[in-house]
This record gives C-alpha cells, structure tokens and sequence, in this order.
C-alpha cells in the first residue's frame, strides 16, 4: 500500500508524548516535533489533544504556530466553540459523527471517527477514521465519496485501498 501515513502523538499543557503500554512518555515541543515529521516527510499529524477532549483551549496557541509547519487532525471534546476555534487555525478537526451541526461549514477539514458497528453515512464529513477497519466498511465508505483513515493496528487485516494509516510508529 502507498498510503499517507500520519503519525500519532499526544498533547498535554503544550508538550507532546507518546503513548506506549498505557502510558504517557514526554517526547518534546510540538513545533519541534512538527519540524521534524515535516522533514522526514510527513504531510498530516493526528493529535489527541488531552486538555481540549476536556473542553479546554489551553493549546490553541499550539496549533497555530503547528499549522504553519504542518497539517494537524485534532481529537478534541465535541464543544461547538471549541471546534470553530480549531476551525478558524486550519486544523482538521476529529469528532465523533453525531455532533456535525448545520453551523460547522469548513467540512473539509471535519473528520469523523467512526466507532464499530455504526450504522451511519457520517453526512457532513469529509473524512473518516474507522476505529475498527474492515473490507466491508472501508468500501461503504470510499462509496459514499469519504476518504479513509485506519489504524496501523488493521492495516495488515484489510485488503482495500485507504487514504491514510494513523501510526504510532515513527
């Protein structure tokens, strides 16, 4: 396969960390970081944010220093101000497929995270991330004109073509 592969890293109180066996480990500065995925050929970093999945907005000024260097996807809590926000810095933003309201209009940068056995169509998304990847959903998805993300987890158990692979190799 030649698909994207974008690294996942964790932030808390503007540092990033890698999660190994369950835990936490500080890897450094976020632009740091992202200047060096940018050199080693990364296009895209997946984020889950720590403080913004409790609604906080303590790393906004994070994202807008990384989006300068790279394209982010943030995992964040589904609060509406919050999301504008992310918006309004040019991060892709991952939510899950219930929240999408009629006010979010940048639906190219709205990602849904699809959780096993939903049933949905994710309409007002133009990405998905399948939590749990097979052939079945990742063809009803391409069909319905999504992009799909797996896990590096599933990758070995699919046989369909995806737009990206979320690591936490790198």
């Amino acid at each position: 396969m030649d698909d994207l592969r974008i690294p996942l890293i964790h932030l808390k109180d503007k540092q990033v960390f890698h999660k190994k066996a369950g835990f936490l480990r500080m890897i450094g500065k976020p632009l740091d970081l992202a200047r060096e995925f940018k050199t080693a050929g990364y296009e895209l970093v997946h984020i889950v944010d720590q403080d913004a999945l409790s609604g906080l907005t303590k790393n906004l000024d994070v994202y807008d220093g990384l989006t300068y260097i790279i394209n982010v996807q943030v995992e964040c809590a589904p609060d509406e101000s919050l999301v504008h926000k992310l918006l309004t810095l040019k991060c892709r933003v991952v939510l899950p497929p219930s929240f999408v309201t009629s006010a979010l209009h940048e639906k190219r940068l709205l990602v849904a995270k699809i959780p096993k056995d939903y049933a949905g169509d994710a309409e007002g998304f133009h990405d998905v991330i399948l939590e749990e990847a097979s052939d079945s959903e990742i063809r009803r998805f391409t069909a319905l004109g999504k992009r799909v993300i797996i896990y590096d987890k599933d990758e070995k158990k699919v046989n369909e073509a995806v737009w990206g692979i979320i690591t936490s190799s790198f």
